[in-house]
């Protein structure tokens, strides 16, 4: 929810092709997952055939993208597909969400110089709880006909491993774009090359 476009700064040089990385649109007040959705789609100029992906929360929104415009998959780094596989702590925190004081907390972690914190200091404190207050009503993949693609940290503790659907890096936490960029690009290369060379069906696509 705090990161921008520079969390995939180690991986751009690991990619045989081109990937458009974008921000976060500036928080206007959405409340739920689909009107964030609507923002990216609009700013960012999505069309029906694109492949759209994303890390943690951008991945969820990934697939709110693709109850909005008929994408040719959606690449998931690191994300759920539904409530069930988001950690218990996250939906407990989400009610007080608003009563948190993030931008404290973001001050805070402005003082540590690396790139996570200097990322979730820089990130609107609005957002961050609108998004949260939303979690438990995402209703995840349910009923989309997109196919998805899956790469997980097998010590992610924020959205634990799936036991399956996923390529599974080893040892690695929840921001493998950052910490596995070798793992992630080979990854991407291999999907890819798939979605060049041949069509696939509707579902869940493992590569």
């Amino acid at each position: 929810m705090g990161a921008n476009s520079s969390m995939y700064d180690p991986l751009r040089k690991e990619l045989s092709f081109e990937i458009n990385f974008i921000n976060w649109p500036k928080y206007n007040g959405e409340k739920t997952y689909t009107a964030t959705a609507r923002r990216v789609i609009e700013e960012n100029g999505i069309k029906d055939d694109d492949i759209v992906g994303g890390s943690s929360l951008g991945g969820m929104i990934a697939m709110e993208i693709a109850r909005q415009k008929r994408l040719t998959a959606v690449v998931l780094i690191g994300s759920a597909i539904s409530m069930a596989e988001v950690q218990g702590i996250l939906t407990i925190l989400a009610p007080v969400a608003a009563r948190t004081p993030i931008s404290l907390v973001q001050s805070l972690a402005g003082k540590h110089n690396n790139i996570i914190t200097k990322m979730f200091a820089e990130a609107d404190s609005q957002f961050i709880k609108a998004m949260c207050q939303h979690l438990p009503q995402w209703p995840g993949a349910k009923n989309l006909e997109v196919p998805f693609f899956r790469i997980h940290g097998q010590k992610d503790h924020v959205i634990p491993c799936p036991k399956a659907g996923a390529e599974i890096i080893s040892n690695a936490g929840h921001l493998i774009a950052i910490t596995h960029a070798r793992e992630c690009g080979e990854f991407l290369n291999k999907i890819n090359r798939r979605l060049t060379t041949s069509s696939i069906r509707p579902g869940l696509a493992r590569v």
